[in-house]
């Protein structure tokens, strides 16, 4: 028999979404919607208060395994069994949320929707016969990993603590760091079967309304049933769909996130996982690291000029060796020009196929050693990389000068800080070796040329990619390629305020 078939009288009301006065026909309404699921745990709880000749019948719904069982042993059934009668004129739902059961984060739910989905957030809900509305009590008990050290940012000076799968966890770490009023958090949820929680932080003031404004149409567009990761909705924030460049950084660290947030950019946090994007994210970001504001200013510009380095060797090394090789001999010094014709003296493929190969066998190992078991991942990249490298040498197909670029570009892509600005970076290389095989410096040049006009068409949030040096701001250098010291920031300040 169908439910409704079987109390028609309470589901074919005006309201079928509300709760109803029974507390056992909301129960056995919540438990369908469940699917009665063998998780699903009811309690029965009668109160018999004798000196006002009256009786009060509680049902607790949860699922087993998603509350802490000792608090709700312990301290909540026994406080709900042992109330007396609520005073005259009290309601019970306002008498037992602020007096029985006022530890721990209690509120209402009226709708049928809302008690759904607070039960599988995790809450214990309370209802009480007689009742329309619902209390649910956030004791929630599942596991959750602790907090650790960062896995893709670690820092030889500085914070230590990373970023967990917990969502409230998250906030919290970001608010022990962040003791300002302003901070806003706001919360909703996203994926019509997941229902994932996603927390949008920003401090009021600070923050630019219209970036809050992109990212509130934003959530309004994203129509999955699933989301698992930052990535099903850093999609949706990318302004330019098409470019291989992200334009939404991710990081672990509470640290990087509090100074984003502090220099007004918008803050967003997935439930499950532990990185948390940030908005507006420039160019620049990328490049940079939590460590450079923990080492002494002249010691961070040239980390980071060395990472800009880093990044210029990374895309084009490959494609100027080929350049060379093939069309322009005249550029190099004699000596070093028969070195490197005695060297490819019997390989018999073009510097164009040798730079291929030799690259693609590079990204298979160094992917070989990131899908395999740790302890064995990292000896396998070397180990591997040093005897594919040696045993081409030797078998003539590759030369040694090949080995020797192809390796330095690798090696140099490692000192991006940011894993997703590192893959484009990989993807242009080969870009750019095609245009230097075909038309050698020129072609490299035309390619520079057309990426640089790209990067600098790109938004993110509505904000230039470039900035501050696309357009140029001098207000904003203080923390560009080069970082100023904070005594120099402190006195321009003094000095603005008229001290």
């Amino acid at each position: 028999m169908k439910f409704h078939e079987q109390y028609p009288g309470h589901l074919d009301n005006e309201h079928p979404q509300h709760l109803c006065r029974e507390a056992h026909l909301n129960t056995e309404r919540i438990c369908r919607r469940l699917g009665n699921s063998s998780d699903v745990s009811v309690r029965s709880l009668l109160l018999d208060w004798a000196s006002v000749q009256r009786e009060c019948v509680i049902q607790l719904i949860f699922l087993d395994g998603m509350v802490n069982n000792q608090v709700l042993e312990e301290s909540f059934i026994p406080a709900i069994q042992s109330a007396p009668p609520p005073p005259e004129g009290h309601s019970l739902p306002d008498y037992f949320s602020n007096q029985i059961l006022s530890a721990g984060q209690v509120r209402t739910a009226g709708e049928l929707s809302g008690a759904v989905k607070d039960v599988l957030s995790g809450c214990v809900l309370v209802l009480i016969d007689g009742c329309e509305e619902a209390l649910a009590l956030a004791i929630q008990g599942y596991e959750k990993k602790s907090i650790d050290e960062t896995k893709t940012e670690t820092v030889i000076r500085g914070p230590q603590e990373g970023f967990t799968d917990d969502l409230r966890t998250n906030i919290t770490m970001i608010r022990r760091k962040m003791k300002d009023e302003r901070l806003r958090i706001v919360t909703r949820s996203v994926g019509q079967v997941t229902q994932t929680d996603i927390s949008i932080l920003y401090v009021e003031g600070l923050a630019d309304q219209q970036v809050l404004n992109r990212i509130s149409e934003m959530f309004d567009e994203i129509g999955l049933k699933t989301v698992l990761e930052g990535e099903f909705i850093e999609e949706y924030l990318q302004s330019n769909k098409y470019t291989v460049f992200p334009t939404v950084l991710n990081t672990e660290r509470p640290d990087s996130i509090t100074a984003g947030l502090a220099e007004g950019r918008v803050a967003i946090i997935v439930d499950g996982t532990p990185f948390v994007m940030i908005v507006p994210s420039l160019f620049l970001d990328f490049i940079q690291s939590a460590e450079d504001s923990y080492q002494p200013y002249l010691f961070s510009s040239l980390i980071r000029i060395l990472r800009l380095t880093a990044v210029i060797i990374s895309i084009f090394a490959p494609g100027l060796y080929i350049a060379i090789t093939t069309f322009h001999q005249d550029l190099l010094p004699t000596r070093l020009l028969l070195s490197i014709m005695f060297q490819r003296e019997g390989v018999p493929f073009p510097a164009f196929v040798e730079a291929t190969l030799m690259e693609i066998t590079f990204e298979i190992i160094r992917e070989a050693g990131i899908r395999m078991p740790r302890n064995i991942g990292q000896a396998v990249s070397i180990v591997g990389t040093l005897i594919v490298g040696q045993a081409a040498v030797d078998a003539g197909i590759v030369s040694a000068g090949m080995v020797i670029v192809v390796a330095i570009t690798g090696i140099s892509s490692f000192v991006i800080p940011a894993y997703n600005m590192s893959i484009p970076i990989r993807l242009i290389r080969f870009l750019f070796m095609g245009a230097a095989a075909s038309f050698g410096i020129y072609g490299i040049t035309v390619g520079f040329v057309i990426l640089t006009v790209h990067i600098c068409s790109l938004e993110s949030a509505g904000v230039p990619y470039m900035r501050p040096y696309a357009p140029y701001l001098k207000s904003e250098q203080a923390d560009g390629v080069f970082r100023s010291p904070y005594w120099s920031s402190s006195r321009n300040k003094r000095t603005r305020n008229g001290a």
